[in-house]
């Protein structure tokens, strides 16, 4: 009796199906051939060819601290091209291969390197090639120049000097919030923002012995300083008359276009471009009623009701969250970055400067918990700004769905440095049908369903003027003649309109009347 062979199969992360969810040490515990031909360059792997025969190690080195600084670390495969072809490491010198293996102990020394060589096959003789993981190490990894480097997307990126102390400080290295700031207690402070938070922590905490400077040092805002007092950045953001002298970036602009996209040069042209700055609570209260006042009004039908409801763009608990979030959580050592908020027609876009704090990620953020700015964040807290931050996110997921809006997006991108942005989606191509709730009420729900956009702008005009004539048609949607005739027959029909003909052909004095419209004139 013949004994069958069993067939092992894969499964976790090995399964085929899985791989776009597999982690850099996934990829690297797996890598064969196969794999290799299924994986493209992002943010965890980077393909290097193997067709000479030294190997780059000051470039090797930047990639040794580009993954070292990359949360999840990455892998660097010797033996492939950008554009795919394998052509294996065969060709590479004894010296280079121990090279490899031994360099980032000069070049790189924080770095921590596991290598693998794996078998492939190239023209149908055998060959390999070489696999690097190299794991996030959780503090700011350099090259032996000094440079410090990140991943962002499949890209390298060299750190300045703002997102190397940023970075520093979210994994503990330093601490911006900690450093001593040139403001004098109690002269340059608001004394009621500091009253209002002691105020609280004492109850609170049940303190009620304690004065406002034991409350400010035990909260890490303060420190005694001989005779006197010391104030830290974080009491600066906190509750500074005029913390721009020290922390330029303490300021959040307000921009509105009347286009999708904000254009450049000539075509650059916001119909609103404001400022507010000061201390975070300042910047949270007067950023919500600035935002507030450039929001419109838009009626919609809602789905589960079945009637129109008037609201403004946005709920207000997606971007005073966002908003919120942006200036308790942005990296205040990017000093002249400010926080920005972009309204577009249909979209709003909350940009804060740095990026996202491991272990958080846009993959992550609804679960998982971190912040870049721990003490200001927990006095922001007492004041009742703030509960946990991966609640506020949650928040704004929630009051986007009850308005029937689509989920927010979070995305970290590089841009006149990093930035996380917030993008809230209005429905604006559904919506804008119903920003006359009398005129979709007038014409009812269940014919206002049937009609398309530009029926919708004719069956409007109509409403507000009684009649409309193609030519008025033809400039109101920027369709031809012909195809504006098509639409007012087709709006004659559905009850819309009723034709008043001329006497040829084009006869400017032919025109369409709003149906109903004895009704309206009485009204």
């Amino acid at each position: 009796m013949r004994m069958m062979q069993q067939l092992q199969l894969q499964f976790g992360a090995g399964a085929d199906d899985d791989k776009a969810l597999w982690t850099p040490r996934d990829i690297w515990v797996h890598l064969d051939q196969r794999h290799l031909e299924f994986f493209k360059e992002d943010r965890r792997l980077e393909r290097k060819g193997g067709k000479s025969q030294h190997v780059d190690l000051d470039l090797l080195a930047t990639y040794y601290s580009t993954f070292s600084n990359t949360s999840d670390g990455g892998v660097l495969v010797y033996g492939i091209e950008d554009k795919g072809e394998i052509t294996d490491c065969s060709r590479f010198s004894q010296k280079s291969l121990n090279e490899i293996e031994s360099f980032h102990v000069q070049r790189c020394p924080g770095a921590k390197p596991e290598f693998k060589r794996f078998a492939v096959v190239v023209d149908n003789a055998p060959g390999f090639c070489i696999a690097i993981y190299i794991p996030y190490v959780g503090k700011l990894i350099e090259t032996n120049k000094g440079e410090a480097w990140i991943r962002y997307g499949d890209k390298r990126h060299l750190m300045c000097e703002e997102e190397r102390r940023d970075f520093m400080s979210t994994r503990n290295q330093t601490s911006f919030e900690l450093d001593p700031a040139p403001h004098a207690y109690p002269a340059d402070f608001d004394l009621r923002i500091i009253q209002d938070f002691c105020d609280s922590f004492r109850t609170r905490e049940s303190r009620s012995t304690w004065s406002n400077e034991e409350v400010l040092i035990d909260r890490h805002l303060l420190n005694k300083d001989g005779v006197g007092y010391k104030a830290l950045n974080s009491l600066v953001l906190l509750a500074s008359l005029d913390p721009r002298t020290s922390i330029p970036g303490c300021r959040v602009r307000v921009q509105r276009f009347g286009t999708e996209q904000e254009g450049t040069g000539a075509t650059y042209s916001p119909l609103q471009d404001k400022f507010v700055e000061g201390n975070v609570i300042k910047l949270i209260k007067d950023g919500a009623e600035l935002i507030g006042s450039s929001l419109y009004d838009v009626t919609w039908l809602h789905p589960e009701e079945g009637k129109f409801v008037t609201t403004t763009e946005y709920p207000r608990w997606a971007w005073f969250e966002a908003l919120v979030n942006a200036c308790v959580h942005r990296s205040y050592s990017f000093s002249g970055s400010d926080i920005t908020v972009k309204m577009f027609p249909g979209r709003m876009e909350i940009e804060s400067p740095g990026g996202f704090v491991p272990p958080v990620s846009e993959d992550t953020i609804y679960v998982t918990r971190s912040n870049r700015n721990a003490h200001l964040m927990d006095a922001i807290r007492y004041l009742g700004y703030v509960r946990m931050a991966r609640e506020g996110v949650r928040r704004i997921r929630e009051s986007m769905k009850e308005m029937h809006l689509p989920d927010p997006q979070f995305k970290q991108e590089t841009l006149y440095g990093v930035v996380v942005r917030v993008t809230l989606k209005n429905d604006h191509e559904t919506r804008k049908r119903a920003t006359d709730r009398d005129v979709a009420t007038y014409f009812g729900v269940a014919l206002w369903k049937t009609l398309e956009e530009h029926e919708v702008k004719i069956a409007a005009y109509a409403y507000h003027n009684l009649v409309i004539q193609v030519s008025g048609a033809q400039r109101l949607t920027g369709r031809t003649w012909s195809s504006s005739k098509k639409d007012l027959e087709r709006l004659t029909k559905k009850g819309v309109l009723v034709f008043s003909p001329g006497k040829y052909v084009r006869d400017p004095k032919a025109s369409y009347r709003l149906a109903g419209m004895e009704e309206k004139e009485k009204k």
